[in-house]
């Protein structure tokens, strides 16, 4: 399978990944998995690890992506209004 062939095969795989939101309106997007319960387990360890902390994310939420979307997001904070979201997030989680 060619790089080109494997960017193309992301694009068709659905699943779910963590959106978590920072103060400053930067978020992150990752973790994705094509398995729901394995996306609810992965945000209840997220949320765990932030909880203590003196800094901690505004939301931490499930959002419906693509692997594609995940895999290209930026790994230091994104503010683009076009990267996967969820309407129905249901407040913060």
């Amino acid at each position: 399978m060619t790089d080109a062939e494997g960017a193309m095969a992301d694009e068709f795989i659905w699943g779910y990944a963590l959106r978590r939101e920072w103060p400053d309106g930067r978020h992150d997007l990752f973790g994705f998995t094509p398995n729901a319960a394995t996306a609810q387990r992965r945000l209840d360890r997220d949320e765990r690890f932030w909880q203590p902390g003196p800094v901690r994310p505004v939301a931490v939420y499930i959002v419906p992506a693509n692997a594609a979307d995940v895999r290209q997001h930026p790994v230091d904070g994104c503010r683009s209004v076009s990267c996967p979201d969820s309407p129905e997030r249901g407040g913060r989680r």
